[in-house]
């Protein structure tokens, strides 16, 4: 599914390329197998329809790290 759909393979490259804690190739995998649990669960139980471009904006993105004091 990695391959195929375009907004769960962009999210699975943030979550390997990410800044702080990126994740191994397995772990990557997983984080978005989760993802895709929690898409179909508010699927079924809100009835909306599946916005792939809503799914990325809903993840909270550092621009910038936080500087030390």
């Amino acid at each position: 599914m990695i391959r195929i759909n375009q907004e769960f393979g962009s999210i699975y490259d943030y979550y390997r390329k990410r800044i702080k804690n990126p994740l191994k190739g397995r772990q990557a995998m997983i984080a978005v197998g989760c993802k895709l649990i929690r898409v179909f669960f508010a699927i079924m139980t809100k009835g909306v329809v599946f916005n792939g471009t809503k799914m990325i904006e809903d993840i909270h993105r550092p621009t910038q790290l936080p500087q030390a004091a």
